[in-house]
This record gives C-alpha cells, structure tokens and sequence, in this order.
C-alpha cells in the first residue's frame, strides 16, 4: 500500500501486518459470537524496500524501539551532553550514563510491579520521587519518612521491600 502524508514531498510504501490477538479466554467462543473483527492486531511500516510486507516486518520487528530507547537515554540520562573536549573523558561520561539507563531498566523488571515497568525514566521520577520526605538517622541506619499523602506510598513500599529480597 501507498501512502502520502501532508507533511511528506513523496508517497511512501507502507506494510501492513494483520496478526490474531491471543486470549486467555476461550478463543472459539469469540469466534463464534460474531467477534472475529476484534481479534486482529494490525501493525504498519513504512518503508524504502521493495519487499512482501511479511519480510519487511520480520527484518524491522522490534528494531523500530530503537529510537525510542535512545529518544528516552537522551531526555532521562542526558546522553546527548558532551561535557569535555577530551574524548576518552566523554566516552566514560556517556559508557557511565548508559550504565545507568542499563541498571534501571534491570531495577524495573527485579523489582517494579508490572504496570510500572513501562514508565521512563521522567515518568518514573515523577511518580515516586517527586515525594516531600525526610531522610533520619536512628541509630546507625537510615529511615526514609514519606509524606502521608503521598500517593504512590504502598507500591514504594513494596518495591522496597523488594529490593531489600535481592540479597
């Protein structure tokens, strides 16, 4: 299929991927109600290549997150920032930035609830770090005293105490 959008100077090619959703539930039943339209997930590429749609979307299937990931490095972990003139300086600045983006990605998958584990680095800040708290010493540990209000306060908890299984 061919496409022009308004803000393009030419018509591109587009692949387009009709594949069946999976379901917990009894697929025959849905089949059977009439429901077989709702089954289809559809997935469009566009793309240069001349190829049947099947292989342009094997050949780009799951590459297209690329951009997004270096999109999320750039605005979370500030990888586009060139502190120095000195290169091997700047190599270790941005192989420690990757660094970081790598371990909290691990940290989202080890010890975030499933629904949090989607969440950039902003959204991730936003939501559990953006918190009035008070940080005590009581002997010789360290407590985090969060607000009463804070919303997200139980899921905090519990990633916690996730993190403190990891030993």
């Amino acid at each position: 299929m061919c496409y022009k959008a308004t803000s393009w100077d030419k018509t591109r090619r587009v692949a387009v991927i009709r594949k069946v959703q999976r379901f917990e539930t009894d697929q025959l039943q849905f089949e059977q109600d009439g429901f077989l339209d709702l089954l289809w997930q559809y997935e469009a590429m566009v793309t240069s290549e001349a190829w049947e749609a099947i292989d342009v979307w094997r050949f780009y299937n799951q590459r297209c997150c690329m951009e997004n990931y270096i999109k999320e490095a750039k605005r979370g972990f500030s990888i586009h920032r060139i502190p120095t003139d000195d290169f091997a300086a700047n190599e270790m600045d941005l192989l420690i930035k990757l660094f970081a983006y790598n371990l909290f990605e691990r940290f989202k998958q080890d010890c975030c609830e499933p629904v949090h584990r989607p969440f950039t680095i902003q959204r991730f800040r936003r939501e559990f770090f953006e918190c009035a708290g008070v940080l005590v010493r009581h002997g010789r540990q360290f407590i985090l005293k969060m607000a009463e209000h804070f919303s997200n306060r139980y899921i905090w908890l519990r990633i916690e105490r996730k993190i403190i299984l990891l030993d």
